[in-house]
């Protein structure tokens, strides 16, 4: 596969990067007289990490646009990061791309949104977080307030999103001959990982969010214990909190007022206070590792914080994504997370690091002729249409992945046991996640219910299941079963440990593995370790294991076999903070946060005006400097920054920056988020409803098709259907009907599960 990236921020090139690692020609087109950034640089190991596996050819777009546009035709994927708003040379754009090269898989990933008045910023965090609101629903003790992150977990996310949008829209090249242009922005990857927070209730008289402060949710939240060490008790359905009260010798609390034995009720942040602090003076008697092993023992899921250095040379990262050492001329050995996916039947890994060494003549690149399959009859408008995908997993990482494809186009049909996915207690968590899915109840433990699934199995193009050995050993589930034979059927796998190890058999959430790994010790900096209230590991777990699955999809077309794709959640916890783990002699020290954090510099953060938070991302020298002599400063410091903005309202401070050419924007509130105007014009919502609870407004998807068209169709797997009627019971569907915020239709069309 020949992969062209026009890209410069983190996103589109972790995008070329995951690509590359699975074996694509990437080559990044790359300014007159480029060199990798000087690995003791702050870029350094981000340029080590995003561009590892690459070619690069330097290429001036304007001067040049006939010699891009030959190796765009020769490309089947190209990936473009620029901002919505920006120009590229003539005959560079995707309607004309596509017009001379009718197979081409063109990938647009703007940061800050197709439309409106951000779309022209540029790719920096801050300026992303906010306008999608992830710094919004970061916590902290003055909830509401933009917090930054310490690690750019966002851009990970987006960059997993145009991968899978790559191998999709190679697969639908594969199947039709059409190419098509596609795009995934910075707020659709903001959707994805605040998809099960921001659910507004429309009819439904109780949708419990996190209310953003920390400490308010007592089964799922990080506790200092008596030896001043901090652990994250990750509790998060009933079935697990009532065996860590249990354990912990605290059932009493059950009995508080408010929460009247109702675990539900102390996911209100008023009750959930009350019980977090009964329990803070619980953990406050013991150490911590003694909490563990009473914890562990009762099966309960919580992890030590720990600091990133223990990570990548732990045991758990040795079983379930085994870290490299690759040489590099001017780093020496250089020590980084491997590749976050594993096949059965297909070796990845990571060919070299960037350097001088693989530059290369754009004359010289893909100058051979290669046939390009026939397109057959009309384009579908997604992608997937007519994959068949058989979801048996619970919570939320795996289930993602089925949800992705569905957004796709693929016909996803999920099976749960007879009591539902234990996430269903979150119904509107679990509406986000499953509204585009056909869900059925069977139990796969009787003759019945499992010959019915190894039936949709021999139907089907993908599986995915978050079974641990043991669970898939007694259900009869293993590979020996589900992929015998001359097999097609390609099986994605999602594990919190990897699936060997000591570990393999644990549970595992997602603030397990940002305790562990690192993430929340470095967010926390000096103070509290902080976990962020969105599940990025999770989504970002979800999101690489449809990207794995379509690769084998890929793959099978070329050899005619299926293959078993594992991912989990601790392989992702390096992935999304691959340039911080990256390890060489002289790297410089990665960015750590602290209580409230703002952003990492004076000129680089969220700061509070007279009437509201914009985001400040003054980056060059140039830019501080007109920081500076705006605000009357001669030296930029928090506390001065923060004072002279201060005095006026947001709306002036934009005016004058915008004036300056200094990148910056508003915050979307918390209040009323999911309505915000900017994120109303670039189509962020959808409102669903659900038979029982009635009308939810939530986010409406993770891409969007540019070309052929932007109708979203999926075709019914009607023999899946009747099948599962047959063995068990079917959950009556969602529907996506019209916003009476907006009286848009919202398309109208049942969300793919039967009336």
């Amino acid at each position: 596969m020949r992969v062209l990236e026009l890209t410069t921020g983190q996103a589109g090139r972790t995008a070329g990067m995951l690509l590359a690692d699975l074996g694509a020609d990437v080559v990044r087109v790359v300014p007159p007289g480029w060199r990798p950034a000087d690995p003791g640089s702050p870029s350094g190991p981000g340029d080590l990490c995003w561009d590892r596996g690459k070619r690069f050819t330097p290429v001036a777009p304007g001067r040049d646009a006939a010699g891009l546009r030959r190796l765009a035709g020769a490309a089947d994927v190209l990936l473009d990061d620029a901002p919505a708003g920006a120009q590229r040379p003539a005959g560079l754009d995707a309607e004309s791309l596509l017009a001379s090269a009718p197979a081409l898989v063109h990938v647009a990933m703007p940061p800050c949104g197709a439309q409106g008045r951000w779309r022209h910023l540029p790719a920096d965090p801050l300026l992303v977080s906010a306008l999608g609101g992830f710094a919004t629903y970061h916590p902290s003790y003055e909830p509401g307030s933009p917090i930054a992150s310490a690690v750019p977990m966002l851009a990970a996310v987006h960059g997993a999103l145009g991968a899978v949008l790559a191998t999709a829209g190679l697969l639908g090249v594969r199947s039709t001959g059409h190419g098509r242009a596609v795009e995934t922005t910075g707020l659709h990857a903001s959707a994805a990982c605040l998809a099960t927070l921001v659910v507004e209730g429309i009819d439904a008289e109780h949708v419990v969010t996190p209310d953003g402060r920390l400490g308010t949710r007592p089964s799922f939240r990080t506790y200092c214990c008596g030896d001043g060490q901090w652990l994250h008790l990750s509790a998060l359905t009933v079935q697990f909190f009532l065996p860590a009260l249990t354990a912990l010798d605290r059932m009493d609390v059950m009995l508080l007022p408010g929460v009247e034995g109702e675990f539900t009720n102390t996911l209100r942040p008023e009750i959930g206070r009350a019980v977090g602090a009964e329990l803070e003076r619980t953990f406050a008697e013991r150490p911590r590792d003694e909490w563990l092993a009473i914890l562990g023992e009762a099966g309960v899921p919580c992890a030590p914080v720990l600091p990133r250095e223990e990570w990548l040379s732990g045991e758990i990262v040795a079983s379930a994504a085994p870290p490299v050492t690759v040489e590099h001329p001017e780093a020496g050995a250089v020590v980084l997370p491997g590749v976050p996916l594993a096949f059965s039947a297909t070796p990845v890994g990571i060919r070299h690091l960037p350097g001088a060494a693989h530059l290369v003549n754009a004359d010289d690149l893909w100058s051979d002729t290669r046939a390009r399959p026939a397109p057959q009859g009309p384009a579908p408008s997604l992608p997937l249409t007519g994959l068949r995908v058989v979801d048996i997993s619970t919570f939320l990482a795996a289930p993602f992945a089925g949800t992705l494809m569905a957004d796709l186009g693929a016909s996803v049909v999920k099976v749960e046991p007879p009591r539902g996915d234990p996430y269903g207690v979150f119904s509107s968590a679990y509406a986000a996640v499953n509204h585009a899915k056909t869900v059925a109840s069977v139990d796969l433990r009787s003759p019945e219910g499992h010959a019915a699934l190894l039936r949709l199995a021999e139907q089907a193009d993908v599986l995915v299941d978050n079974l641990r050995p043991a669970n898939a050993a007694r259900l009869e589930l293993t590979d020996s079963v589900l992929t015998t034979g001359e097999s097609r059927l390609v099986r994605a796998s999602v594990s919190a440990f990897g699936r060997s190890g000591p570990f393999a058999d644990l549970p595992g959430f997602d603030p397990v593995l940002q305790s562990r790994s690192g993430l929340a010790a470095a967010q926390g900096g000096d103070d509290e370790p902080v976990a962020t209230a969105a599940p990025t590991v999770d989504v970002a777990t979800g999101a690489l294991t449809a990207f794995g699955a379509l690769a084998a999809l890929i793959e099978r077309e070329r050899t005619g076999h299926g293959q078993h794709v594992t991912t989990s959640l601790a392989a992702t916890s390096t992935f999304v903070q691959i340039a911080e783990l990256a390890g060489y002699p002289g790297r410089p020290p990665t960015e750590q946060g602290g209580r409230d954090h703002r952003g990492p510099e004076p000129a680089r953060r969220y700061h509070r005006a007279a009437d509201g938070w914009l985001a400040l991302a003054a980056c060059t020298p140039d830019q501080q400097q007109a920081v500076a002599a705006l605000l009357g400063l001669g030296t930029l410091t928090h506390d001065a920054v923060a004072e002279a903005l201060a005095t006026r309202p947001v709306e002036h401070w934009l005016t004058e920056l915008d004036r300056l050419g200094v990148p910056a924007c508003t915050s979307a509130p918390r209040a009323g988020f999911l309505t915000d105007p900017y994120l109303t014009e670039n189509g962020f919502t959808h409102v669903v409803r659900d038979p029982q609870l009635g009308r939810f407004r939530l986010v409406s998807g993770y891409f969007r098709p540019v070309r052929p068209g932007p109708a979203a169709t999926r075709a019914d797997w009607a023999e899946a259907t009747a099948l599962l009627q047959t063995v068990g019971s079917l959950r009556e569907g969602y529907a996506i009907v019209a916003d009476p915020a907006t009286g848009s239709p919202g398309g109208g069309q049942s969300a793919a599960m039967p009336a």
